[in-house]
């Protein structure tokens, strides 16, 4: 096995660290400091150690602080360290490291898993630790080596969390796979994100979060909302409890709510308040909403708080009428508001094909963006595939490093809370 298949899955580092190197230097450009997960090799020849520490690693809240590309045999492992790619540390099996620290590459910090007394655990350029500890243990070993030798930026800056609507004029646009697949990518950097479904019916009901959460947790947090609404003076709601992690996602989220007529009475308030309790929890770097496909309460609400608006159109005629109808409508209705969310939206095409045929809906906006046409999600029978694109990955994680360079936002607590 080349590399760990599992880790594979988990994430194509590789094809991804680049674009993470640009993206924290944007924002460090910015001023922003914040903790940033660790880069770590894993470098041990017996699968069975590999896959219980890789599965609790990503299980658990260490997946946020530690980015872990694991390797079970040594021409791979010697391979992608020379291949110019530098973690912040380097822990492995004794016969490992010695194969790699006998090659002389470029100095990395090391850490060795001993069983028992090793010529390398004597040398003074690295540290030990055993190899069989209790897993929580071993990952502080790591995170601790990792702040000796520099492998991560303290957060400094601790402004509000970010609210970034995905709205669209129509259905079927993409809207939803946009907002899962920008959630999953802001995730795997390293960020902590919420994923908020507002659809009366929600598309995310498609990909099983992996996490046992309360049932009907959702129906039971409006329940809760609608109380503390009714009390004088009105109390706070308390989301945490409600909270499940979406390990597709590579985020957080609610478990998704099958009540229609629930979804459907949220009022402008609820939403509000909502959003208000989300952001006030300061858990999060980002708030990804996923709005309905029509103008009603739910929308207005992100549409008043969103720090970014992210317009999803498609190049048909129908798409472009019906985005020209909802601006005009808005302008309409408050121009105030109009005049604030033009300045906070951004516009996309998505299912791009390569030259945009259609005229746009106003004079007044622009396309920012576009995002590919996937030809192979046209008779798309796994759910699964419209998260694992590479190519569709590729983009929206281009979208994302622009989005945060451009828009303002700035991560409250990169790295988890």
């Amino acid at each position: 096995m080349s590399n760990y298949s599992r880790q594979r899955k988990h994430r194509s580092l590789t094809a991804i660290t680049r674009h993470e190197r640009c993206f924290f230097a944007l924002l460090q450009k910015r001023g922003i400091g914040f903790m940033i997960p660790a880069r770590i090799v894993l470098a041990v020849q017996d699968s069975r150690y590999v896959e219980p520490l890789l599965n609790y690693a990503y299980g658990s809240s260490y997946g946020s602080a530690l980015q872990v590309t694991a390797f079970t045999r040594m021409d791979s492992f010697l391979h992608y360290m020379s291949s110019g790619e530098v973690p912040n540390l380097v822990v492995g099996d004794a016969e490992m490291l010695e194969s790699w620290l006998s090659r002389g590459d470029a100095p990395v910090p090391w850490l060795l898993l001993s069983e028992g007394d090793s010529p390398l655990s004597r040398m003074e350029d690295g540290s030990s630790t055993p190899k069989y500890q209790p897993l929580p243990q071993l990952l502080e070993v790591m995170i601790a080596c990792c702040k000796r030798n520099g492998g991560s930026l303290e957060k400094q800056n601790a402004e509000t969390t970010p609210v970034i609507g995905i709205v669209s004029p129509l259905g079927g646009s993409g809207k939803s796979t946009i907002a899962m697949n920008m959630a999953k990518q802001l995730g795997v950097l390293g960020l902590r994100v919420f994923y908020l479904n507002l659809e009366t019916v929600n598309s995310s009901a498609l990909f099983p979060s992996g996490s046992v959460g309360m049932e009907g947790s959702f129906s039971r947090l409006l329940y809760d909302m609608k109380a503390s609404q009714e009390l004088a003076p009105r109390t706070e709601v308390s989301i945490t409890p409600y909270i499940v992690r979406h390990h597709s996602l590579k985020c957080d989220s609610f478990e998704p709510s099958f009540n229609v007529k629930e979804m459907t009475e949220m009022t402008l308030e609820d939403t509000s308040l909502l959003l208000t309790s989300l952001v006030s929890c300061h858990h999060y770097d980002a708030i990804v909403v996923d709005t309905e496909g029509y103008m009603g309460e739910r929308m207005q609400a992100v549409l008043e708080q969103a720090e970014l608006l992210i317009w999803v159109l498609l190049d048909d005629l129908i798409s472009m009428h019906k985005c020209c109808v909802w601006m005009d409508q808005l302008e309409l209705k408050n121009t105030a508001l109009f005049g604030s969310m033009k300045k906070r939206s951004r516009f996309i095409v998505n299912r791009f094909t390569g030259q945009l045929v259609n005229s746009l809906p106003r004079k007044d906006i622009g396309i920012d963006d576009v995002l590919p046409y996937i030809p192979s999600w046209k008779q798309l029978h796994q759910e699964e595939l419209l998260l694992s694109s590479p190519i569709y990955q590729r983009e929206v994680l281009k979208l994302c490093q622009q989005l945060l360079d451009n828009s303002g936002i700035r991560p409250a607590l990169a790295g988890g809370g």
